[in-house]
């Protein structure tokens, strides 16, 4: 067979140098993990691959050429079978070889190989093969359909390998992600290999289909062997599982124990011999767990456990799924909060003590401003809380625009009251006209007791005339009552000025004094009466 040494042999007998090469260390540290057999299989057939392309590179003839190429595709085909295998059981776990499963993975390209060996009759994958006029002893493939039937395949396996690692690279664990992450990149070189060449436009004529599979698996070494952790991880996780804070049971479909581990029968109370025995047997004192584990109820589950030293702990209970979505079993995980239960309960006392303090804070609150605000015989407002509500008051009426008046009365003959029947029938008549002040007024006025037997009702939004009604009803309800000290009855009346803003003043001291002269007016005319201001009173006071 005449032979000629190229550049291209050169290219793709380095890269069957390498894939066997990386193949050969796989193959020496794959341990019991079936994903790295698979992944020495898939590099034995790149290695395969590339050494029959680099074959077809060096040939002379074109029959030898045609030959090479036929079996180029027993690599290509064993790359994808293994590929995928691969990926399912990185993603997957799987630990045992299953046969049927490569059964039905190598149907499609043995059917495919059967159709490259077949072209001479139907001439679906290559319509012509001829020596490329430029470039000596490089012969060009005019691909038919059924090349791209080929390239399809390829790449539909190729991306289910891809959709595998995906969702481990989004759900997996933190060094999963990262290997997964790395394997999807490496995936990547086949698809864009093969397009350059199905395009013609690689270099020189160039077959890189064989050195992006090379590509591919010096990306997946990386990932799976220089990444570290990977030999270790069946152990770490058998050693995480065994030394879990948390308690794990694992039940099969007829509901017997298959594993638990040390902090479950710590919490449960049961030993290792629970294994092999059904969970309602050994959980029987256990009856709202079961009764969640029967209703196939997935949500956690607080309970008591009534050991020689009580736990309280919340059971989750999940399906466990395969990768196919067909359910095995369950998996129960039990997590001790003894102690943040009881630091709540502690909490919540001290919330509930901490909610009384704070409600007595309040009453008490509440009570003081009252008493700061109001007198405490009449329960009518103080002159504190008259000097500091009249400036604000006053000053949203000027804003708004409406008047307010200033009602102020003094109660006749109050002293000779006191010393005829005593302080306390002084004071009952002083709550009787208070409690008369509260019943002629509306929610919005403020009434005021400025001391002794001396009142000031501000009334917003009123009319000197309606103050004037106002007071005169007060004046006359007062006139008509009495109060019952001893075996006697108890009368007098009160008499009054008015005052209104903004006609008699813009300021309290000026509304107050206007309010003044007028009660003056109206005690100097007899008592007993109720006075509105006028300049007049004023000038005469000056005067």
């Amino acid at each position: 067979m005449p032979f000629q040494l190229t550049h291209h042999f050169g290219a793709l007998a380095l890269t069957a140098v390498i894939d066997a090469l990386v193949a050969s260390i796989a193959w020496q540290r794959r341990g019991a993990t079936l994903a790295r057999t698979y992944f020495s299989l898939m590099m034995v057939a790149a290695s395969v691959y590339a050494t029959v392309s680099a074959l077809e590179a060096g040939s002379v003839r074109l029959s030898d050429k045609i030959f090479w190429s036929t079996l180029e595709y027993v690599g290509s085909g064993g790359i994808i079978i293994f590929f995928l295998l691969f990926t399912s059981a990185f993603t997957h776990g799987h630990s045992r070889f299953k046969a049927r499963l490569l059964v039905k993975l190598s149907l499609l390209p043995l059917l495919n190989l059967l159709i490259v060996a077949t072209n001479n009759w139907h001439h679906l994958i290559w319509t012509a093969i001829v020596f490329d006029p430029v470039q000596s002893n490089v012969a060009v493939y005019k691909h038919g359909l059924g090349y791209f039937w080929v390239v399809g395949c390829i790449y539909l396996y190729v991306l289910r390998g891809m959709q595998l690692l995906a969702r481990t690279a989004f759900s997996g664990a933190a060094l999963q992600r990262k290997q997964a992450q790395l394997l999807i990149l490496g995936s990547l070189f086949p698809f864009i290999g093969s397009a350059l060449y199905s395009l013609d436009i690689t270099p020189t004529g160039l077959n890189l289909t064989p050195m992006s599979f090379m590509a591919t698996g010096v990306f997946f070494f990386w990932a799976l062997f220089r990444m570290g952790a990977f030999d270790a991880l069946p152990i770490a996780r058998g050693m995480v599982i065994e030394h879990l804070r948390d308690g794990v049971l694992v039940v099969d479909l007829r509901h017997r124990i298959i594993d638990i581990n040390p902090k479950g029968q710590l919490l449960t109370g049961l030993s290792s011999d629970c294994v092999g025995r059904s969970l309602h047997t050994v959980l029987s004192h256990l009856p709202e767990l079961l009764q969640n584990y029967d209703q196939v109820i997935e949500v956690a589950v607080d309970l008591w456990l009534h050991a020689k030293h009580p736990r309280y702990i919340t059971v989750q209970i999940s399906p466990l799924l395969d990768y196919q979505g067909r359910l095995h079993g369950r998996l129960l995980v039990l997590h001790d909060i003894t102690a943040r239960y009881q630091a709540e309960v502690e909490l919540r006392q001290a919330n509930d003590c901490l909610q009384q303090q704070l409600e007595k804070i309040e009453f008490l609150q509440t009570k003081l401003q009252h008493q700061a605000s109001r007198d405490q015989l009449t329960e009518l407002f103080n002159r504190h809380y008259l000097n500091e509500i009249l400036p604000p008051e006053l000053q949203r009426a000027k804003q708004a625009g409406y008047s307010i008046g200033f009602m102020m009365l003094d109660i006749d003959h109050f002293k000779r009251i006191n010393d005829t029947f005593g302080h306390r029938a002084g004071d009952l008549v002083l709550q009787a006209f208070s409690q008369i002040i509260s019943q002629q007024i509306r929610s919005t006025d403020i009434p005021c007791r400025l001391g002794g037997e001396e009142f000031l009702l501000v009334l917003p939004g009123i009319t000197l005339e309606a103050a004037w009604e106002r007071a005169e009803c007060i004046r006359q309800a007062f006139e008509n009552s009495a109060i019952q000290w001893a075996e006697s009855e108890v009368k007098t009346t009160v008499s009054g000025g008015i005052a209104i803003f903004p006609d008699h003043g813009t300021n309290d001291d000026d509304l107050l004094h206007a309010a003044d002269l007028a009660l003056y007016a109206s005690k100097h005319s007899g008592r007993n009466q109720i006075t509105c201001f006028n300049p007049v009173m004023k000038q005469s006071a000056e005067s």
